[in-house]
C-alpha cells in the first residue's frame, strides 16, 4: 500500500502557545500518526538580511523535545549547532538544488566564469532573493524541517499512537541571540515567524491495528552534548616574538556521557566571547555555529583509562578531516573551510589567491576559510571516564580579533544509545 493513500490524511497542527522564546504543539487524543512529522513556515520576519549561512532557518531552534505530558521521550539540546553541522552531510547537488530550498542556508556550491566558488542555491545565489528575510514572512523566505533530524527516535518508531502517549506534544525553545540566526545585526527588528506542524494521521482502523501489533522495543541514538572551555591566550600571544609560538594545553573530564554507550562524536569550536564572531554589525563566516580552526591543534581522548588515538593524537587538518569523513560520511565543504589559509595568504596581507576559492572579503581571503574545522571520531563503547586532551599554538597577533588566541567553547555532541520498551501498563524509556 502506498504511504499516501485513502488510509491517510495530513493534519496541520496549530500551536497552543507561541512566543518569541517558545512554541508548543499538542497532538489529538486517540489518534495514530506516522512519525514523519515536520515543521513548515519556519523562519524569520524583518528587515532584509540572510540567515546564518550554515544553519539557515534551523539556526533559530535552540532546544526541542518530544513529551508525553511531563515525561520526556526524546530531545535535543543545542539543536541549532548540531543541525548546522549535519547540513553538511549531503552531496553538493543535494544541498545546492534541493536542501537549500528547505534550509535557506548557503551550502552547495557552483563555479562562476571567474573560476570562483559561489555558495548558495542554484536559482540565483548572487542575489539570494529567495533567501532574504522579508518584512511580511513570504513563503519563499521560510523553510521547513523534518523533525526526524533532531528527534532521532522518530527514525526508528514507525508511528506515534496517542492511545499510548496520552498527552503527546512537541515543545521547541527558540534561540534568542540574533548573532546565532542572521547575518546583519544592524536593524535588530527580526522576529520568528509562527511555524506550523504537519502530521500524517492514519485513518484506516485495520492499518492502525496492524501498527499497534507491530509495536515493539525501539533502540535509537539520542544526540546529547557537553561543553568545555579553552582559556583566552591573547595576553600570552601578544607578548610573543613575531615567529614564536607558545603551546597551550588543557585537559578536561567530560561527565555528560558517563554510564552511557556512545557511538559517534563531533566537536565544534566557537569563541567564548560571541562579539568576536561579529564585525561591523555582520556575522563573520558561519559565526558561532561553525567551528574555528586553530594553529598547531592536537586532540586526544582518554576513554576509561586508555588512549583513544595513538601517539600524540589527531594533529594535521587533513588527518582530522579524513577521520571526520570516515566517522560521519561525506561532507559538503568548499576548499579551505577547514584550513588556516589559502596557500600562503594570511589576514595581515592582501590575498593573491582568487581562483578555486570563495569570493574575497574585500582584499582578504573569504571569512569562511577556517570556519568549518569540525573534529569527529567514534567511541563505540560504554563510557565510565572520558577525558579530552586539547592543545594549540598561541602566536603573535596584532589584530583586534586574535582568532588563534581567543578563548574557546568546545561543544561535544555524541550519539548515545537509548531504548523505548512498551509494557502492559505503559512504557519505559531508558539508556542502554
Amino acid at each position: 500500500m502506498a504511504l499516501y493513500s485513502g488510509s491517510l490524511k495530513t493534519q496541520i497542527l496549530d500551536d497552543i502557545s507561541f512566543s518569541q522564546n517558545k512554541i508548543q504543539f499538542n497532538f489529538d487524543a486517540d489518534t495514530m500518526y506516522y512519525s514523519n512529522i515536520r515543521l513548515v513556515d519556519l523562519g524569520m520576519i524583518g528587515t532584509a538580511t540572510e540567515y546564518n549561512p550554515l544553519g539557515g532557518v534551523y539556526s533559530q531552534i535552540r532546544n526541542i523535545r518530544l513529551l508525553d505530558g511531563r515525561k520526556e521521550i526524546s530531545a535535543m539540546r543545542n539543536a541549532s549547532r548540531y543541525l548546522s553541522f549535519t547540513n553538511l552531510l549531503a552531496s553538493n547537488v543535494e544541498n545546492r538544488d534541493a536542501n537549500h530550498k528547505m534550509t535557506k542556508n548557503e551550502i552547495g556550491y557552483t563555479v562562476d566564469n571567474q573560476k570562483q566558488i559561489v555558495p548558495g542555491g542554484a536559482e540565483n545565489p548572487a542575489a539570494k532573493t529567495a533567501d532574504k528575510i522579508d518584512a511580511v514572512g513570504l513563503t519563499a523566505s521560510l523553510g521547513s524541517l523534518d523533525l526526524r533530524r533532531c528527534i532521532p527516535i522518530l527514525n526508528k518508531m514507525n508511528v506515534l499512537d496517542t492511545a499510548m502517549f496520552e498527552n503527546l506534544k512537541v515543545e521547541i525553545e527558540f534561540e534568542t541571540d540574533l548573532r546565532n540566526m542572521v547575518v546583519s545585526q544592524a536593524a535588530g527588528d527580526q522576529k520568528k515567524a509562527q511555524c506550523l506542524l504537519l502530521a500524517d494521521e492514519i485513518i484506516d482502523p485495520a492499518l492502525q491495528e496492524a501498527n499497534r501489533k507491530a509495536m515493539g522495543v525501539v533502540v535509537w541514538e539520542e544526540i546529547e552534548s557537553d561543553v568545555f572551555q579553552v582559556p583566552d591566550g591573547s595576553a600570552t600571544g601578544g607578548a610573543l616574538a613575531d615567529t614564536a609560538v607558545s603551546k597551550q594545553t588543557v585537559n578536561h573530564k567530560i561527565n555528560g556521557f558517563n554510564g552511557k554507550i556512545v557511538n559517534k562524536v563531533v566537536m565544534m569550536k566557537s569563541f567564548s566571547d560571541k562579539t568576536k564572531h561579529v564585525s561591523a554589525n555582520n556575522v563573520v563566516g558561519f559565526g558561532s555555529l561553525g567551528s574555528v580552526v586553530q594553529l598547531g591543534e592536537v586532540v586526544n581522548c582518554s576513554l576509561n583509562g586508555s588512549r583513544l588515538f595513538v601517539s600524540e593524537g589527531l594533529k594535521s587538518d587533513n588527518e582530522k578531516l579524513a577521520l571526520l569523513s570516515d566517522t560521519w560520511g561525506d561532507l559538503n565543504l568548499a576548499p579551505h573551510q577547514q584550513s588556516t589559509s589559502v596557500g600562503l595568504d594570511n589576514k595581515h596581507t592582501n590575498s593573491v589567491h582568487k581562483e578555486g576559492v570563495e569570493p574575497l572579503n574585500g582584499n582578504d581571503q573569504s571569512d569562511k576559510v577556517g570556519n568549518a574545522s569540525f573534529i569527529g571520531y567514534a567511541i563505540q563503547d560504554r563510557v565510565s571516564d572520558l577525558q579530552i586532551n586539547y592543545s594549540r599554538n598561541l602566536c603573535k597577533d596584532t589584530l583586534t580579533v586574535q582568532k588563534y588566541n581567543l578563548g574557546l567553547n568546545v561543544h561535544v555532541f555524541a550519539e548515545v544509545s537509548k531504548s523505548f520498551i512498551p509494557q502492559k501498563s505503559g512504557y519505559i524509556v531508558k539508556y542502554n
